[in-house]
């Protein structure tokens, strides 16, 4: 079967192949100009031949004759660059035609896969060919390297950024047009040297620099309203249209704005609605994350509990010690604003009706026999779930998916993870302290799983669970990893209950929930619907 897939695809290429010799004999795709590969009367079944590759076979499979013939089509389809967007929803054959791709000499394929790099689930190794596209000698692909590379090695842009302006081997225009992708891409990263750049633009002179290099300038005070310093100073008013501005841009509702002031730290910031999720706008801001000793010291409270813990695990290691260890290294990061979902959402289950065939007769006879009980919720790990609403009951059905699957599922909807730094900055806002309230566990709280600390507020919301000083409901519960956007699956904000099942107590319980803890990298790449969760956000795009 697979071989047939194969054949079909080629059989595609040497007739693109002998279309091309026979309307333009003699000449090399890179003579013959731009748009001529419109004209090829025969794209539809090409397209579909590719997609079935795509779908039908495995990437690990591919000779090299094929990837070849595939590169050449990506190439040729430049104008549409339908075939390479169908690719980037493949991630292990985008990462071996990419890897081919910069080998070869298909221009008109290596600034695609350079421009669409970032908008695949590729592999870190994979990511840093970025770094090839932009030493290219053409120009285009060079410059499109240059413009992709702020999403996949922000750290890298700063070096190139003399390189590009100084390169000086190509006729005027295409070195302008190089000038400009150095202040495009430096604007993105928010660099200190753009400042520099700009007035070099504009000794340049040049009309299209300078128009770049005036809207840029243009942009910057409207940017810099969407971090923190300066978007706590706003008032109402220019609060107001900028939510506006920014609900219209992602297709948002835009349902007011609402303060939040917790646990030392305030915003006051705009609430919206989309596809029946709510989102909160986060300005950005450059803090420091992680954690290496207590800013403010443990109170009583905690310190005794420690003490009591090492005590009976005979354990040697200074709290403090025993702490630094399980968290993130101390470092400066700059965290773009960003629109981030409110609550935390279920990956795996998906709400059903009570009457959906594929709840299975072994199923629902589990259901009506506990139906009868007084409980509240049936779970069939691994296949179903069913929850009494009121008076009815919600049944869910499991589904299996991976991580990259999943990441390519948020996608495909205009949505992301955050990163582990983001997740951090949402959790605690730069917080020194080990929690956002301090480095004490603070024992008056209601907490998930130790509701009996104090059996008198039985009805009291859980606090963690509350909004936090962005809006967020966040790090809450240990037994709830937050899925978050990294070379491999990761979470953070809890262990799946690990340390409150092994019987260590609330502090050491609840230490998973700190913004400044290490993520985690989970030993397969399979999410556990009971464990991981996900918070959607959209990275707000700089003006």
């Amino acid at each position: 079967m697979a071989k047939g897939i194969r054949e079909r695809l080629l059989e595609q290429a040497i007739k693109f192949h002998q279309w091309q010799e026979a309307t333009y004999p003699g000449k090399p795709s890179e003579e013959l100009g731009g748009e001529w590969e419109v004209d090829y009367p025969y794209w539809n079944d090409t397209y579909s031949a590719f997609c079935h590759v795509l779908t039908q076979m495995d990437a690990e499979t591919a000779d090299s004759v094929l990837l070849d013939e595939m590169v050449y089509l990506i190439a040729r389809d430049n104008e549409a660059e339908g075939v390479i967007q169908e690719t980037t929803s493949h991630p292990k054959w985008f990462e071996c035609l990419c890897r081919r791709a910069v080998a070869s000499n298909e221009n008109e394929a290596k600034w695609q896969f350079a421009a669409y790099l970032p908008e695949c689930s590729c592999s870190q190794e994979v990511r840093d060919i970025i770094l090839n596209f932009a030493k290219d000698p053409n120009e285009y692909v060079s410059r499109r390297a240059l413009l992709a590379m702020p999403a996949l090695r922000p750290d890298c842009v700063e070096q190139f950024a003399p390189l590009f302006w100084e390169r000086n081997c190509y006729p005027p225009e295409l070195q302008e047009y190089q000038r400009i992708a150095v202040l495009v891409s430096l604007d993105v990263i928010h660099s200190d040297l753009l400042p520099q750049y700009l007035e070099r633009a504009k000794q340049d002179g040049r009309s299209y620099l300078l128009e770049h290099a005036k809207r840029i300038e243009g942009g910057l005070a409207m940017n810099e309203k969407r971090f923190r310093p300066q978007f706590n100073q706003m008032d109402t008013t220019e609060k107001q249209a900028l939510m506006e501005r920014l609900a219209a841009r992602y297709a948002m509702t835009f349902l007011g704005l609402q303060p939040f002031d917790r646990w030392g730290q305030n915003c006051t910031t705009g609430i919206f609605e989309k596809d029946g999720r709510e989102f909160v706008f986060v300005p950005g801001d450059t803090v420091t994350l992680g954690w290496e000793q207590f800013a403010v010291g443990l109170n009583q409270e905690s310190r005794e509990e420690l003490e009591y813990l090492f005590r009976e695990w005979e354990l040697e290691e200074e709290p403090g010690v025993f702490i630094r260890e399980r968290m993130a290294p101390v470092r400066q990061a700059a965290i773009g604003p960003m629109l981030a979902g409110r609550e935390l959402e279920e990956i795996n289950w998906e709400p059903v009706k009570l009457d959906d065939p594929r709840l299975r007769p072994e199923w629902l006879e589990d259901f009506r026999q506990f139906a009868l009980t007084d409980r509240d919720s049936l779970t069939l790990a691994g296949r179903a779930r069913f929850e009494r609403e009121g008076n009815g009951w919600q049944a869910s059905i499991y589904h299996r998916i991976d991580y990259p699957d999943f990441q390519s599922r948020l996608q495909k909807q205009g949505l992301s993870l955050p990163t582990a730094d983001e997740w951090a900055y949402l959790c605690g806002g730069g917080c020194r302290t080990l929690f956002p309230w301090g480095d004490g566990l603070d024992y008056s709280m209601r907490l998930h799983w130790f509701e009996d600390m104090d059996e008198e507020d039985g009805d009291r919301p859980y606090d963690m669970e509350e909004p936090n000083f962005f809006g967020l409901s966040i790090a809450f519960d240990p037994y709830m990893r937050e899925v978050v956007q990294a070379d491999r699956f990761t979470t953070c904000g809890g262990d799946g209950g690990c340390n409150i099942c092994g019987g260590l107590g609330p502090f050491l319980g609840y230490l998973p929930c700190s913004p400044h803890y290490k993520p985690a990298a989970q030993e397969d790449s399979e999410i556990n619907g009971d464990y991981d969760f996900y918070r959607p956000v959209i990275r707000v795009e700089m003006e």
